[in-house]
């Protein structure tokens, strides 16, 4: 029983939903977490050229400045940090570098920044380290000039490591990934849930819907059977009468053979009765040991006679098993395949009966090499009224079906037209593996 497909359209597209959102949940936070480390490296830098802008500016003379000091002095401020290389460039040309730059970074404007996937650059103006608001502040300080350059401060170029973190090995993944990964388990929790819940409701309806069939049928099939019964109870009359009539030397000819076809409709129409009799009872096995080797050989020498008449050749391939089963049910099961098989089969074919092993369960096949089943008949041949034969009344095969699965077993048929059929029962346990 499988829910139609537009049953969990509902739980699908909100799971879906749900899966959006926390993609988007997880792209904003990366993208934040991406911003806030980008601002942390730009403090860090303005930090750092804050500090070597104060060491320049405290060792500045205006155009006297000894730049070659300054620039051992900041090499020695560098050395093992982070910072890659200082520039200091001059309106004439370079006046400190420490490390090396590269040539790409020279730019013509005097505050930037640049960030690649190695490397984090910043550059901007040098600044005094302390403007005298007036002439005489200026006069009055000791550091009179320090830090001050005549028409334009110098610019000064910082470079940095840097290292683009990789998504899936960043700090944010590892501290947010169990959150993301709770966050899925339970979308895909409640989904399946609410799933299950749709498919336990379709089910227990399917079911209550089942029983109301299932009563309706069991009352139609004793009604039939009650009707069949008071049927099969006159037709036997109208044969003992068409009997008696046969029997009188003193009718003619043509009467008589007119009371042998009457007769001989009868003898069919009580036949298609009990077989239909047969179908609508709904009998339980009674389950026992059988030994199914001795069932097969026994009921291949009933019928010998009928496959000797027929020129058909039965052979029986059974090794010695018991099985749980209803003795009589199963020889019914038999007797129906068989002759089944002998109608279908030419003068100089075999039919056999084949008990092989599936795992731990047991198969028994009867094959033939027959007209075969029509392929438009082979997946409705086992419901009732179905058959291949113009003169079969579609029965045998929805008796055997039901026999079968009320002992818990499955049948099944393969056939090509033209080269015969194979009813295979399978599923069939051992009595030793019977609870």
């Amino acid at each position: 029983m499988n829910p139609r497909p537009s049953n969990h359209r509902t739980p699908i597209l909100a799971a879906l939903v749900m899966l959006l959102s926390l993609v988007i949940w997880i792209f904003w936070s990366w993208q934040g977490y991406v911003e806030r480390s980008m601002d942390w490296r730009r403090q860090r830098a303005q930090d750092s050229f804050a500090t070597l802008n104060a060491v320049i500016a405290s060792m500045s003379n205006g155009e006297l400045t000894d730049w070659k000091q300054v620039e051992t002095v900041l090499s020695s401020v560098i050395r093992g940090s982070r910072t890659l290389f200082v520039v200091v460039q001059g309106r004439h040309g370079r006046l400190v570098q420490t490390g090396t730059m590269p040539e790409f970074l020279m730019t013509n404007s005097t505050r930037g920044e640049m960030d690649t996937d190695d490397l984090y650059v910043m550059w901007s103006p040098l600044q005094p380290s302390h403007i005298p608001a007036n002439w005489t502040e200026a006069l009055a300080s000791i550091n009179l000039g320090l830090g001050l350059w005549p028409r334009s401060n110098p610019v000064m170029y910082l470079g940095f490591r840097s290292s683009r973190e990789n998504f899936t090995s960043s700090w944010f993944w590892q501290r947010q990934a169990p959150i993301f990964a709770s966050a899925l388990v339970c979308i895909l929790a409640v989904t399946a849930t609410w799933i299950a819940g749709i498919r336990r409701r379709l089910l227990a309806e399917e079911l209550s819907a089942e029983r109301i069939r299932s009563s309706h049928l069991e009352e139609l099939g004793l009604a039939a059977a009650g009707l069949a019964h008071e049927t099969k109870n006159p037709l036997g009359i109208i044969m003992g009468m068409a009997q008696q009539i046969a029997s009188r030397p003193d009718i003619p000819a043509e009467s008589r053979t007119m009371l042998e076809h009457i007769i001989d409709e009868v003898d069919k129409a009580s036949s298609r009765l009990g077989n239909f009799m047969n179908f609508a009872r709904q009998r339980k096995p009674s389950l026992a040991p059988v030994r199914i080797d001795r069932l097969c050989h026994e009921v291949a020498h009933i019928l010998g006679p009928d496959f000797e008449a027929g020129g058909v050749e039965l052979l029986t391939q059974v090794r010695a098993a018991t099985i749980s089963a209803d003795e009589a049910m199963l020889r019914q099961v038999l007797v129906n395949l068989l002759l089944n098989s002998l109608h279908a089969s030419a003068a100089g074919t075999t039919v056999r009966i084949v008990l092989g092993r599936q795992e731990r369960r047991l198969e028994l096949c009867v094959e033939d090499r027959g007209r075969g089943i029509p392929a438009e008949l082979l997946p409705n041949i086992f419901k009732p009224y179905v058959s291949g034969s113009a003169t079969g009344h579609g029965l045998g095969l929805a008796i055997v079906k039901r026999v079968v699965e009320a002992h818990g077993w499955k049948i099944s048929a393969r056939s090509i037209r033209g080269q015969g059929a194979t009813m295979t029962i399978s599923g069939i346990k051992p009595a030793r593996e019977t609870p």
